[in-house]
């Protein structure tokens, strides 16, 4: 699959994926009685915007967001899914949000059966009528990923995942002390050694049907040495979408780099990070006379989730935490091992955590007739991982702070072996 995320020449968007079909008589019960809508957010806005071209109305939103219970998203009043349960628990609960999987759960668990994927509404969908903070080419990506990943879980005798984040390097061309990825705390970050990485990469695409993005990262991937084999490398594989190259704008590739990257499967995602990303002008410039597309996003807040402390929460919490993650279900390759997020990786990788049994996989050494099953059972089997306990959240009810506050030293770090 290939996509064109920048330029929407046309603002009718339809699905490269295959849709739901709900009947006529299921469609005319969503006119008449109206629906409940499970998420806010720009993905919510998409779905708001979707509903009103199918003339649904949208009796209330429901959030995991405890902040915003009791207050109005779009002029439509936010409750708590348990609050749905005792007004009308019959009630249609259309999901809109990537995270579907846990929020099905959720539902179950409450008693909630009448609940849907929304892909049905995004055929001849007209983005140009949507309210987001979202770009059109974002509005995009992010209704390819959505549709690709409920396909995905509907495909019971295949293994197709949403993606892999590979982290080409620990090194970082600024010092975030907030970073996400806890580079913060690396006193001698090393590059992956590109022999171990294409060798465990091929492992895994010999193990899985299909990935649909591939994800370079670090650190800061550009100022790794290598980006340019991987990539082509990874462009070799028959059995993978589109690869994304994760930037803060302060190097500008050149020379043999550009070539590569000319490659209408790859994008760049640039965080604009203000006077600290001082080459974003250089680099959206160069690539644009390349024809390489790009999307760039002015950040000024990140989420509070680069701490490490032990929280003492009960096994039920761990599982919200996890469950409402918006990374639970990041496969990340780092140093030869898969990890189902980037914060269980680093946290193993920083020797802040024992290694936990099924928590990673060993890809340089793993076996291609049980490592399916394995990628599989860490891909949707888990309901919290150890390095939930020791994580403040990545989900919308953890505190916003300044984005890209630099640090001049390594930050110290706390351990629980």
């Amino acid at each position: 699959l290939v996509i064109n995320y920048i330029y929407l020449h046309n603002m009718i968007y339809n699905s490269p994926f295959k849709l739901k079909d709900y009947s006529s008589e299921k469609l005319q019960e969503f006119k008449e009685d109206g629906v409940v809508v499970f998420g806010t957010g720009n993905f919510g806005s998409l779905v708001k915007s979707a509903l009103e071209q199918y003339n649904i109305k949208i009796n209330y939103f429901l959030d995991n967001n405890f902040n915003n219970w009791g207050n109005k998203f779009e002029g439509i009043h936010i409750m708590s899914a348990k609050d749905i349960l005792k007004k009308n628990p019959s009630t249609n609960v259309l999901i809109a949000s990537l995270n579907f999987k846990y929020l099905k759960r959720q539902l179950k668990e409450l008693g909630i059966k009448n609940f849907y994927d929304v892909d049905f509404l995004f055929k001849n969908f007209d983005i140009s009528k949507v309210n987001t903070k979202w770009s059109k080419g974002r509005c995009k990506v992010q209704l390819d990923l959505y549709n690709y990943s409920v396909n995905a879980t509907r495909e019971k005798e295949k293994l197709n995942v949403n993606s892999i984040d590979l982290v080409l390097t620990e090194k970082c061309s600024l010092k975030c002390k907030n970073c996400s990825n806890l580079m913060q705390y690396y006193e001698q970050p090393i590059d992956n050694d590109l022999d171990l990485l294409i060798k465990s990469f091929d492992n895994f695409t010999n193990a899985v049907d299909y990935c649909y993005e591939v994800r370079m990262i670090g650190g800061e991937p550009l100022m790794y040495k290598n980006i340019g084999k991987v990539i082509e490398h990874v462009l070799s594989k028959k059995n993978i979408g589109n690869i994304i190259i994760y930037t803060n704008g302060t190097i500008v590739p050149k020379g043999e780099k550009i070539k590569i990257f000319k490659n209408p499967k790859i994008y760049f995602k640039i965080s604009d990070y203000g006077s600290h990303s001082r080459n974003v002008d250089k680099l959206e410039k160069t690539l644009s006379e390349n024809n390489i597309h790009y999307i760039t996003e002015r950040v000024t807040t990140w989420q509070d989730c680069a701490k490490i402390d032990n929280f003492e929460r009960t096994e039920e919490t761990n599982k919200e935490i996890f469950g409402n993650c918006c990374v639970n279900e990041t496969l990340t390759m780092l140093h030869g091992k898969l990890y189902l997020c980037p914060y269980s990786a680093h946290v193993e990788n920083l020797k802040v955590i024992k290694p936990k049994i099924k928590e990673h996989i060993d890809l340089f050494t793993g076996s291609d007739h049980n490592l399916k099953s394995e990628i599989k059972e860490l891909y949707f089997g888990k309901e919290f991982l150890e390095a939930c306990k020791i994580c403040n959240g990545r989900d919308h009810n953890v505190a916003s702070i300044p984005a890209a506050e630099q640090t001049k030293s390594v930050l110290k770090l706390k351990k629980f072996n």
